[in-house]
């Protein structure tokens, strides 16, 4: 028998964004046509086109504004170059959805319980992970790395995030998720589902469970609210083990209720709602 389609959870609507919308669940491929491997250091290029090709314009406008932009492959090649040596972190799990044929279909980073609140992405891990004389990068490379990136809207804001994961969560051990990324011709079809249970299910595991935390865009936060994670301000979101959350009303910030934890919801059945999503904006 197939599965119903998801119970739809409004959130409150941003303009020029659309809420994920759940999906027929005939689309969703079997559980066992999705593998989850770790990457590895030559999947930089990989992850690096993904998060071009799959997060919106508007993002990267800001991001990368047009006027300090080089060209397109340059642009890939030095993103993957500052994403490569977290590969190689053991705290920091890359993971991908491999079909059957060895295509990637989708990919997610989780920092694991117990490293430091210090976003590998933000230019100063080059110094706090020590990745210069790591991968003996000169000055000159490294600022060729940030030349065309806004210090305001990447370094800026990554630390204002984590300031706030750090207010949420102090230090207490957790898992943080960013990014998460399906490709567009496999969204809606499970991939999603796979990258968020390969670390609920260690969160689960523990006694009590293992908090977890990400930051949504706007259209995905449903989807989150669906796997038990609670919003906690108007990006981040906690889960502190299964519960259903409700909805949030449009006309004000109410806290979603949190239904009991009896009331676990399967992620199977919102598995659809699961497209490229920017967690971490």
């Amino acid at each position: 028998m197939s599965q119903p389609r998801a119970t739809f959870i409004k959130v409150p609507a941003t303009p020029g964004y659309e809420q994920t919308q759940p999906v027929e669940p005939e689309r969703r491929l079997a559980d066992s046509e999705i593998r989850i491997e770790f990457c590895t250091e030559q999947d930089a290029d990989k992850i690096a086109e993904g998060l071009y090709a799959i997060f919106p314009s508007v993002f990267w406008d800001k991001k990368e504004p047009l006027h300090l932009r080089p060209d397109d492959s340059t642009r890939q090649r030095l993103l993957a170059k500052r994403i490569l040596p977290s590969l190689t972190e053991p705290n920091i799990k890359w993971i991908k959805a491999v079909n059957s044929a060895g295509q990637i279909m989708g990919i997610a980073c989780w920092t694991a319980p117990g490293a430091p609140i210090d976003n590998y992405l933000h230019r100063s891990a080059v110094s706090s992970f020590r990745w210069q004389e790591k991968m003996k990068w000169t000055n000159a490379e490294i600022d060729e790395m940030w030349a065309h990136v806004s210090d305001e809207q990447w370094n800026g804001e990554i630390l204002r995030y984590d300031d706030i994961r750090r207010e949420v969560l102090g230090d207490e051990p957790h898992w943080f998720l960013a990014p998460l990324m399906t490709w567009p011709e496999f969204q809606g079809r499970g991939v999603g589902k796979k990258l968020l249970m390969w670390a609920i299910d260690q969160a689960d595991a523990t006694t009590p469970p293992t908090p977890m935390y990400l930051e949504s865009a706007p259209t995905a936060r449903a989807v989150y609210m669906h796997c038990g994670f609670v919003p906690a301000g108007k990006v981040n979101m906690v889960r502190r083990g299964p519960a259903v959350v409700g909805g949030l009303e449009d006309d004000g910030e109410k806290e979603p209720e949190v239904l009991k934890k009896a009331e676990q919801v399967s992620v199977e059945v919102v598995a659809q709602e699961m497209e490229a999503d920017m967690v971490g904006r």
